[in-house]
């Protein structure tokens, strides 16, 4: 599962954030460059957030959700949220 969104009005940046729900590979890129890489075999959270800011001049604070059923979660949709600044701009299913 792929998603990408643009940050910034004068500074622009895209965010890109990618997950195998199969292999457990979760990343997240901002112009390309990794800011989180790993992997995710197991975990006790059912909400898993990635938070940072995002521009040097035009700084904004983004926010990743990526949300998990409690049971057979490898099998069941796991819906990923986007946030910049508070605001909901994207959102897909793992």
């Amino acid at each position: 599962m792929q998603m990408g969104f643009d940050v910034g009005v004068g500074e622009r940046h895209r965010v890109e954030f990618s997950f195998n729900k199969f292999w457990g590979r979760l990343s997240i890129k901002v112009d390309g460059v990794d800011v989180v890489r790993t992997v995710r075999l197991a975990s006790v959270d059912r909400v898993k957030r990635y938070e940072f800011v995002v521009g040097s001049q035009e700084r904004h604070h983004v926010r990743i959700e990526k949300h998990r059923e409690l049971l057979f979660a490898g099998f069941r949709p796991q819906p990923v949220y986007a946030f910049v600044d508070g605001r909901l701009v994207a959102q897909a299913v793992a």
